[in-house]
């Protein structure tokens, strides 16, 4: 019976199907289980398909095919892609699989990595994972790779991590097949640490050459290799300071830099003696190494290992320089001795102005002394002075008096000899009381006895009034006087007879300097804002440039030898001065030799200046002969 070529209870399985007519022309493939003639079954392929016999009697026809090397092939092929799963899924780096740009399959270690749930990520797409900055140079990756013109490749991005800040991956991938498809197989590996270590590593690595390249001491590391020591590192102030390229030193060997380095100095010996087998030997030093070229430089070179981990790994050679340290001692040096013969110098010196300053005290007081008698003499002279002119001013007015009355005829007829004579002694006499009034004026003012007596004054009234005092010398000179005056404004504020004592002076020296038939203009003009100037000009002898600065000087005058021309007391011009002075206005002067002197004043303008129909018209010309 067909039943026994079946297992126990596999043909009872079957039966019911084949018992089916559709099933049967349709026909039926069935895995079943088989047994052989010992009884031991096997498993198999069985198809069923009806069929006509003879006589058109129902047949059915059953193919088996024996399984047992398939199946045991697939158990084989089970069991390896249970174990690769489980290597797959067990492993630390993502694995994916991306077909149509979705994930068709990733290991718990990705959804790891982007915080999903295992299993949560079949299905999604591949673009999802990926950092905004790295989608679309990724997925370009992927698309090359989807279309097969790229067949493996690798590449670092950021993932988009669910919650945190995504981790850095090195992605592999390679272009394959999953089920039949092309797909786009990979790992995933965090390198989240490792690229932060990196780049604090590059960091550390640019502030070491930065410091390196600005520190201003020379830097040479020294490091072992198997020909010998050779220089791994140098920064440029070294290589400055020897005057060699950085990347020139950099590589060479010890003997080379040996004897590039002693090229450059003044004494070889000393520095070759320090750098003879430098790369074994522990801390040394060599102070003042003087480099000659490119450019004189003095350093100090300090050497020592390189230790790392409790080994030396090589040999470090620092070059200070000390040149600016070297020179500015060297000029401390010479700065302090100049300052300690300096101070032997000042020493005596102070000796001597102490001995000069005893002297010094004496005669001071002496002169303090000698001051006060001088005071007490001068105050004596003044009242003396004051006195005598006071006392002879009384009697002279009296001697003019009779003088004039004499001349006059007024006391009996004269001869002409006798008028003669009268007419000199007057003129004595005049000239007597005018010195006595300077006298007495210039006591009043050395004592501070001056007061002013101020009020409107029409000054072309007091002008008028001076020229009429020395108008007898005047006409015996046959001198022309011309007033101008260039404007309206002539009311000041001052001291009526102070002022004509100033104009009254400065017209008797025109006169008195004066040539005969000679001339002397006054001129009014507005001066200074709240002054006016007045001008006295004569075409007198002049004064010497010498004199000009002496003239307002008491007591000088320009010709005071025993054989002089003029007299006079030499106080009329300090008068002068002083009285200005007491108004608040200046004088000055200028002249010429043999053409004659100006004199220039100012007097303070009167707040009221109601015009006044008796003055001269602005512009106007007087003259007097």
């Amino acid at each position: 019976h067909l039943e026994a070529l079946f297992a126990p209870g596999e043909w009872e399985r079957l039966l019911p199907k084949l018992a089916r007519r559709t099933l049967r022309e349709a026909g039926l493939s069935e895995s079943v289980k088989l047994q052989r003639r010992d009884g031991k079954a096997f498993p198999a392929q069985a198809s069923f398909v009806a069929v006509a016999g003879e006589g058109n009697a129902p047949t059915l026809l059953m193919a088996a095919r024996d399984l047992t090397e398939q199946r045991i092939v697939e158990e084989r092929l089970a069991a390896s892609e249970a174990r690769y799963r489980q290597l797959v899924e067990g492993i630390g780096d993502g694995a994916f699989i991306v077909q149509d740009d979705r994930i068709a399959y990733a290991n718990p270690a990705l959804a790891r990595l982007v915080g999903a749930e295992p299993g949560g990520l079949a299905g999604a797409a591949f673009i999802d994972l990926l950092d905004a900055g790295d989608l679309l140079r990724v997925r370009e990756t992927v698309m090359r790779a989807e279309a097969g013109t790229e067949d493996r490749g690798e590449f670092t991005c950021r993932l988009r991590a669910r919650g945190r800040a995504g981790p850095e991956v090195r992605v592999a991938w390679a272009a394959g097949e999953f089920q039949g498809r092309r797909a786009v197989i990979g790992t995933m590996t965090d390198v989240t640490a490792r690229s932060r270590f990196e780049r604090a590593l590059a960091e550390s690595q640019a502030r070491l050459e930065a410091t390196l390249n600005a520190g201003g001491d020379g830097i040479l590391v020294l490091e072992p290799r198997p020909t010998g020591a050779a220089v791994a590192l140098v920064n440029p102030a070294f290589a400055r300071l020897f005057g060699c390229g950085a990347d020139e030193l950099r590589g060479l060997g010890e003997a080379e830099l040996r004897r590039r380095l002693l090229d450059r100095v003044v004494e070889p010996a000393p520095l070759a003696a320090f750098l003879q087998g430098l790369s074994g030997a522990g801390a040394a030093r060599l102070d003042g190494v003087e480099i000659q070229a490119p450019g004189r430089a003095i350093v100090d070179l300090i050497a020592g290992p390189v230790i790392a981990g409790g080994e030396t790994i090589g040999t470090i050679l620092t070059a200070r320089d000390e040149t600016g340290r070297i020179d500015g001692e060297r000029q401390v040096r010479r700065s302090l001795e100049q300052l300690t013969a300096a101070k032997t110098e000042l020493e005596t010196a102070c000796r001597g102005l102490s001995e000069a300053q005893g002297a010094l005290a004496q005669r001071n007081q002496q002169l303090e002394t000698l001051n006060a008698e001088l005071k007490s003499l001068d105050e004596m002279k003044s009242n003396l002075l004051a006195n005598v002119s006071h006392e002879l001013h009384t009697p002279l007015v009296s001697i003019k008096g009779y003088t004039e009355m004499i001349l006059k005829r007024k006391l009996g007829p004269l001869t002409p000899e006798q008028e003669r004579g009268m007419g000199v002694a007057l003129k004595n006499i005049d000239r007597l009381i005018e010195m006595i009034d300077n006298l007495l004026s210039f006591s009043r003012m050395e004592k501070g006895e001056t007061n002013l007596h101020l009020e409107t004054l029409q000054l072309w009234q007091v002008i008028d009034e001076a020229v009429d005092l020395v108008g007898e010398r005047i006409r015996k000179k046959g001198i022309t006087v011309t007033t101008q005056y260039e404007t309206d404004e002539l009311m000041i504020r001052g001291d009526r007879v102070k002022v004509g004592q100033v104009l009254t002076n400065l017209l008797t020296n025109a006169v008195k300097f004066n040539r005969e038939a000679g001339s002397i203009t006054l001129t009014v003009r507005p001066g200074p804002s709240g002054f006016l100037e007045v001008e006295v000009a004569d075409t007198g002898i002049g004064i010497p440039p010498e004199s000009l600065d002496k003239i307002f000087e008491r007591f000088y005058q320009v010709d005071a030898g025993p054989r002089r021309r003029y007299e006079g007391t030499g106080i009329g011009l300090s008068i002068v001065r002083d009285i200005l002075r007491l108004h608040g206005c200046a004088i000055k002067v200028r002249s010429e030799v043999g053409q004659g002197s100006v004199f220039t004043f100012t007097l303070p303008l009167s707040r009221d200046q109601a015009p006044s129909g008796s003055r001269p018209p602005a512009g106007r010309h007087r003259s007097r002969a």
